[in-house]
């Protein structure tokens, strides 16, 4: 479901550059506009707007996380992962990758965060990984 954004919208910009599939658009200074049929429902927008002006899918204000670093971020538990490829696929900004080959035959190659600065606290790598081995936390 698509993010709204509020009349209260100062026109920074700051929601357009975040957005990871350009659903937002916009002139400085003026209101911006989510595209629905493009959002995906990430949430960046929302968590990055320095004006609060965003609006989830269920009608409340998103709530903006000053720090990026502070946004939760995936975190793998190895030994229920099977290696499925899940999250990696499901991944807007393609921050996850699997970890490389050790050269050993039974050897399971585990997904891991390799982009940790792209990642934009989606959820998207959870909610598709069909063993509930990942969870959002802030690290």
């Amino acid at each position: 479901m698509p993010y709204k954004i509020e009349q209260t919208c100062l026109g920074c910009g700051v929601c357009k550059t975040i957005c990871p599939v350009g659903a937002i658009s916009g002139r400085p200074e003026h209101v911006y506009h989510i595209n629905p049929s493009l959002c995906i429902g990430c949430g960046a927008c929302g968590r990055k707007c320095p004006h609060q002006s965003i609006r989830t899918p269920q009608g409340k204000l998103a709530k903006r996380i000053r720090i990026r670093r502070h946004w939760p971020r995936p975190v793998f538990r190895l030994e229920a992962c099977t290696a499925c490829r899940a999250c990696i696929e499901a991944c807007p900004v393609s921050c996850l990758e699997l970890k490389p080959d050790s050269g050993s035959r039974d050897t399971i190659r585990y997904p891991f965060l390799s982009r940790a600065t792209a990642c934009i606290a989606c959820q998207f790598c959870q909610q598709a990984c069909p063993l509930e081995a990942i969870s959002m936390r802030t690290v």
